[in-house]
């Protein structure tokens, strides 16, 4: 991640981030009162500048984070390397993180790039094994928040399958309206799986 303390400020999670982070957790898997005082003294807060590259392809991520607000893109290389794709959209109440990645620590085929100002909290992977070796519901949140953004992802991939190009704009039409002011248009097409003529011409169909 970029240190440089003119992009990314880096302070103690405030009490109005924590709380919506466990919101966000219990959302998934009731966590016992012992594990939020265990965990908070373990997680940052970060500020990051538009543009910054939080994880670099080849790396490992050692940091997992949890998007307060902001927006975020997943760049991977395309099939025989012929050039790179954005590959998932990540936006307020997110957690972030690349399969392989954090969990399993082998270098990504990732690239994760800040599209605006972001806030984040973050725990690093050293701190997040503490959690894992001393509370049994570390890997059950875990693995709970982990199946629910495969499924979310699945469900993408299925609806740029199965869905015409029209259906698929019109079901995220609300999410495009938020990307189109902060990210190139290719970059959008790369996401729902279309050429950016084709979302081009779309935008302007149903431009409100």
């Amino acid at each position: 991640m970029n240190n440089d303390p003119e992009t990314n400020q880096t302070e103690p999670i405030s009490d109005k981030s924590f709380n919506l982070l466990i919101q966000e957790m219990e959302k998934v898997f009731p966590i016992s009162n012992a594990f939020k005082r265990q965990l908070r003294p373990l997680l940052f807060e970060i500020s990051c500048k538009k543009g910054s590259k939080i994880l670099n392809a080849g790396a490992k991520q050692r940091i997992v984070w949890f998007m307060l607000e902001g927006l975020a893109r997943e760049i991977k290389e395309a099939e025989y390397h012929l050039n790179k794709k954005t590959t998932w959209i990540w936006s307020d109440l997110a957690f972030i993180y690349v399969v392989p990645g954090f969990f399993d620590q082998e270098p990504t085929l990732s690239t994760i790039k800040t599209i605006t100002a972001t806030k984040m909290v973050f725990i690093s992977y050293e701190n997040w094994k503490i959690l894992k070796e001393t509370y049994e519901e570390t890997e059950k949140l875990t693995e709970k928040i982990r199946t629910a953004y495969e499924l979310e992802r699945q469900r993408h991939a299925n609806d740029i399958h199965q869905l015409s190009t029209t259906d698929l704009y019109l079901k995220h039409k609300d999410f495009l309206k938020t990307l189109f002011p902060h990210l190139q248009l290719q970059y959008i097409a790369e996401y729902l799986g279309m050429s950016a003529d084709t979302l081009g011409k779309l935008r302007k169909r149903f431009l409100d």
